[in-house]
């Protein structure tokens, strides 16, 4: 399982600078950049089909705006 730091070192290194970068983008950037196992491919939970890692993508997000580090449009674009 791809661990939360290992995603936002990712995130920090690769998203570019001052623009508006899709989910999409981002969940592309982050596949190319580690190794998901197995587990990181299971499902989120037991009703969706959506793989843990991308979970955990929007988690390390959401909190990253929460502290300030990044942006968020209200529509899934991140700025840093």
């Amino acid at each position: 399982m791809t661990r939360l730091p290992e995603i936002w070192s990712v995130i920090r290194s690769q998203l570019p600078r001052g623009r508006w970068t899709s989910l999409d983008e981002i969940y592309a950037i982050v596949s190319s950049s580690v190794t998901l196992d197995r587990e990181d491919h299971l499902p989120q939970s037991p009703s969706s089909d959506i793989p843990k890692w991308k979970r955990n993508v929007r988690n390390v997000l959401q909190y990253r705006k929460g502290t300030g580090e990044i942006q968020w449009d209200g529509n899934a674009n991140y700025k840093f």
